[in-house]
């Protein structure tokens, strides 16, 4: 069969497929990379018997399970796991690129060493003996001098089973200092914790609510569990339900989420907290908030008298004298009839749902916005309720007891000192630099780039430096590892026993497991492995802790404490979910394995393991305030007040001041002249959390709003370019106190006038060739330690934007 084409017939498919690459958005940069890619030699293809394996994604927090097909010892796709619980088969881009994660030619692929100095490195490839070897015999020095709690372990992004084996065997070498990477739902989960005690597992009934209210939260675009977001976000929209959730975006800028929601509220920036008062001050006059429910389980919501008989001021005389509409509306820029028809919208249609204080997943949002936010939910009675706010009650897993003879020092940033109840690495760089209360003498890094994602990672830098030894078990090179003594370098998911724990906002207790889908690409090791081989190697009491002698070992004790517990069920289908959840409801429990080895192999065929019923009015759980209530008016924030007075100072609030213990709307200062732009970085969903550049696919599609990859971007508003004479695809300098980058300028209508913003992700200066580019704008922003929180907040930066 022939096949010929005439002149019009080639103008029509010419013109066709230009109209195409038109409308798809793929760039000439990218064709002359894939026009290089098919001119290259022919790719061989793997042979032998094709498979279908199980898997977790740790590329985000979400841990959503996959389903990887392999041919021979490759693996060549990747698609999500239509048994789990999260995801339900869905995946985002950054599960689908985790091939290129396995296979990327600039992986970390031996241990190293550095035999040359912090301030010119040069690595030295070794073996795994002596890299353990190297390890143990520090750490056992370090022991043998009483110094073993000067080891630092930072975590970041990996699953539960892993940060429990780590913090176990710190805690057994007689260290207590484990520190977690910041998320940025920090700020809501101090919100729960100031006003009802919770210290962790905050969660929402996402797809049970009827009307959420999202105060800056990039809900599509990294916010939590992405894809279980993005699922909610179907089912709202699903006729066949026979019900709509009106869902409203409240941020200065027009984002893809806001871009998604039924409406875009355009606030003026940092005003979140006094809006959500706002609404409160309808809910309130309206009578349109749930009086039964702040009647029976709030606390300060009326003015109150303490034992002393001193009056205070209640949530209720806070909000109708301060936050007016005709105020409210003057200080956000949104008009008075929008606030009134939102607060009417979100009073009638229960239950409602607000989400706050988080802008970004490596940021922490302020915890008065998050304590004004989280008070809306009150107001309506969304607490302990199906489409509301709720607190996952974590399944207890049986620890070994410490030793007797060994009692742990006081913690180097000891919460005890701090409002809030967990470490915060942000306040490591100052520790190290002050070598109080004691000196470190050595940190260990797993998942995590804090130089490169922490507000003030040049000053851990200059931290590290001053640290005998630092070890890093990263997978690429990065600015954190760039300061190793010794690399471990750890496998990626595919290659290790792979868990999650729930992710972030889930409600119940989930437990992910997969065994391992390919052998390791090179010669990396699982950072679990090292660990337990580095107890083994110590002995004593650290072994003893962790007798197993691999990680499928460890795992396999939190599936035989599971199957103890008598309780819940192997990941299923849909269909097979509701009928255990009305079995269970009734009285019934009707698992499908019956031995815990029927359970161990039913956890690998499925993926995971999960509680799948929300048992709802477990008040003593959920309310762990003094008062057994929600308070409105936090009694945490107030003991800690009368113990730090000067601190409290320091946040504007003299002794007896009512509103420090109040949600509020804390001050905004002005812009400078020199400097009259707010600079507000942004996330996007394929470099949430951070990182992802390294990744080529990822790189192709971070920017699609304005048509821009490969590098960072600016955001300005037309108008605002236009005044200062500059047009869309100038090279631009932006300016901030702290310094001044060079990026490319891209107009967008959906940015306020009086802003500019950044992509966060960009700017690495090590590891793949593909990762170092563009500027990383917390290198521009300005920060300060918000007083009465501790956390170290990024400050309204302003800038000047100038032709380069």
């Amino acid at each position: 069969m022939s096949f010929r084409v005439n002149r019009r017939d080639f103008l029509r498919f010419a013109g066709g497929g230009a109209a195409g690459l038109a409308a798809s958005g793929v760039t000439l940069r990218g064709l002359s990379t894939l026009n290089a890619a098919l001119a290259a030699e022919e790719v061989e293809v793997p042979g032998g018997p094709e498979a279908w394996r199980l898997s977790v994604c740790s590329l985000c927090p979400g841990g959503c399970g996959l389903r990887v097909r392999t041919i021979g010892k490759r693996a060549v796709k990747i698609q999500g796991n239509p048994l789990h619980p999260v995801n339900r088969g869905g995946l985002c881009p950054r599960g689908l690129a985790g091939l290129q994660v396995l296979y990327h030619p600039d992986r970390l692929r031996a241990p190293q060493k550095n035999v040359g100095s912090r301030e010119a490195p040069q690595w030295q490839e070794i073996s795994w003996d002596e890299a353990i070897g190297t390890l143990a015999d520090r750490l056992a020095e370090l022991n043998r001098r009483g110094q073993a709690h000067g080891v630092v372990f930072v975590g970041g992004r990996c699953g539960h089973q892993r940060h429990r084996l780590f913090q176990r065997f710190l805690r057994a070498y007689g260290s207590p200092n484990y520190l977690r990477t910041p998320s940025g739902l920090d700020g809501a989960q101090a919100a729960a914790y100031l006003q009802q005690g919770a210290r962790e597992g905050l969660a929402y009934d996402l797809e049970g609510t009827r009307y959420l209210l999202s105060f800056g939260a990039n809900f599509l675009e990294g916010w939590g569990s992405p894809v279980g977001a993005m699922r909610a976000f179907g089912q709202w929209r699903d006729s066949a339900a026979g019900r709509r959730t009106k869902f409203v975006q409240v941020e200065p800028r027009f984002s893809l989420t806001a871009a998604r929601a039924d409406e875009w509220v355009a606030v003026r920036p940092g005003t979140e907290a006094a809006l959500a008062l706002g609404l409160a001050y309808v809910l309130i006059t309206e009578g349109l908030y749930d009086a039964r429910f702040v009647s029976e389980r709030t606390f300060g919501f009326e003015d109150w008298r303490d034992a002393a008989g001193r009056t205070h001021l209640g949530f209720r005389s806070l909000v109708l004298t301060e936050y007016r509409l005709n105020l409210v509306a003057a200080l956000t820029q949104v008009p008075v009839e929008t606030i009134l028809r939102l607060a009417r919208e979100f009073g009638r249609s229960r239950p409602g749902l607000a989400l706050g204080g988080h802008h970004a997943s490596t940021l922490p949002g302020d915890p008065y916005t998050a304590m004004a936010v989280h008070s809306l939910n009150a107001l309506m009675g969304s607490l302990e309720t199906p489409g509301g706010v709720l607190v996952r009650a974590e399944f207890e897993a049986e620890e070994p007891r410490p030793s007797p003879v060994r009692r742990l020092p006081p913690h180097l940033l000891d919460p005890d000192d701090t409002l809030l109840p967990w470490a915060d690495l942000t306040r490591l760089p100052e520790a190290i630099l002050a070598g109080k209360p004691y000196a470190v003498e050595a940190v260990l890094v797993h998942g995590a780039d804090p130089v490169f994602s922490l507000p003030n990672g040049e000053q851990l830098a200059l931290a590290l430096q001053r640290v005998p030894f630092v070890v890093s078990f990263a997978s690429f090179l990065d600015e954190t590892t760039a300061q190793a003594d010794l690399i471990l370098p750890d496998h990626t998911d595919l290659e290790k026993w792979q868990e999650a724990g729930s992710p972030p906002t889930f409600p119940v207790p989930l437990q992910s497991l997969s065994p391992p889908v390919v052998e390791p690409v090179h010669q990396t090791r699982d950072a679990a492995d090292v660990v337990l081989a580095l107890a083994h190697t110590l002995g004593g009491e650290v072994a003893a802790a962790l007798p197993q002698g691999s990680f499928q070992e460890f795992v396999r004790r939190q599936v035989e404490e599971i199957f103890a517990a008598q309780t819940g069920y192997t990941f299923t289908t849909s269909l097979e979910e509701t009928w255990n959840r009305l079995l269970e409801r009734s009285g019934w429990w009707a698992p499908t394995y019956s031995t815990v080895e029927q359970l161990w192999e039913q956890i690998q065929e499925r993926g995971g393991w999960w509680e799948p019923n929300y048992y709802y009015g477990e008040w003593k759980r959920v309310l762990r305030t003094p008062s057994r209530r929600f308070e409105f008016y936090s009694q945490a924030l107030a003991r800690w007040a009368a113990q730090h007075v000067d601190q409290a100072r320091a946040a504007g609030f003299e002794p007896g001041d009512d509103h420090l213990c109040l949600p509020h709307q804390p001050p905004l200062p002005e812009s400078p002249a020199e400097f009259p732009l707010l600079l507000l970085p942004v996330e996007v969903l394929p470099l949430a959390g951070g990182d992802g550049a390294h990744l080529p696919y990822l790189e192709q599609i971070a920017g699609p709003h304005v048509f821009e990859q490969w590098e960072s971007w600016l955001e300005i508003n037309p108008r605002t370019a236009g005044e200062l004479g500059l047009v869309e695809g100038d090279r631009v300098w932006v300016e901030s106190p702290r310094g001044r980058a060079q990026v490319r300028l891209r107009l967008y209508p959906g940015v306020h006038p009086a802003v500019v913003h950044l992509p966060l992700g960009y700017g690495r200066t090590q590891g793949s060739r593909w990762g170092r580019r563009g500027v990383n704008p917390l290198g521009l922003l300005e920060s300060q330690r918000e007083p009465v929180s501790g956390h170290l907040q990024i400050t309204r930066t302003y800038v000047r934007v100038y032709r380069s």
